[in-house]
């Protein structure tokens, strides 16, 4: 069994997480001003929200999630990178597992067409990994 994780359960694409005070108003600043288009916004009231650019027509579309943090946390905000998985996050989960790495989130399944779990890095970065559910 190859130890290359990347290569055995293809990796590819990634999508910055940014801190925002205010998901709704973030998501239309990035479609009206910058000319994002609005991917996905979730939570009542809206709290998450994902913009896209492109269709592959011209190369890999561009993602940006925008998470609304709370400002006075006591813990600042390190950041979120989502990795696009393209085989088996399960496993990939378990693999992760087996080697120790600090799982923050276990596997879900989630309203906006992703199975995803997350993990920290040492320096406390979050890393996402994500794969599209079947369907």
């Amino acid at each position: 069994m190859s130890t290359d994780l990347g290569t055995r359960h293809q990796f590819h694409g990634v999508q910055p997480v940014l801190p925002v005070a205010d998901a709704a108003r973030a998501a239309r600043y990035f479609s009206e001003v910058l000319g994002f288009e609005l991917d996905f916004i979730a939570g009542e009231p809206p709290s998450y929200a994902r913009v896209r650019k492109g269709d592959r027509t011209y190369g890999d579309p561009v993602y940006i999630r925008l998470w609304q943090v709370n400002t006075r946390e006591a813990r600042p905000w390190r950041g979120e990178i989502v990795i696009h998985v393209g085989h088996d996050v399960d496993g990939l989960h378990a693999a992760y597992r087996e080697r120790g790495v600090d799982i923050v989130e276990v596997p879900v399944s989630q309203p906006w067409g992703l199975r995803e779990f997350a993990i920290r890095e040492p320096d406390g970065h979050v890393l996402r990994f994500c794969g599209y559910l079947a369907g």
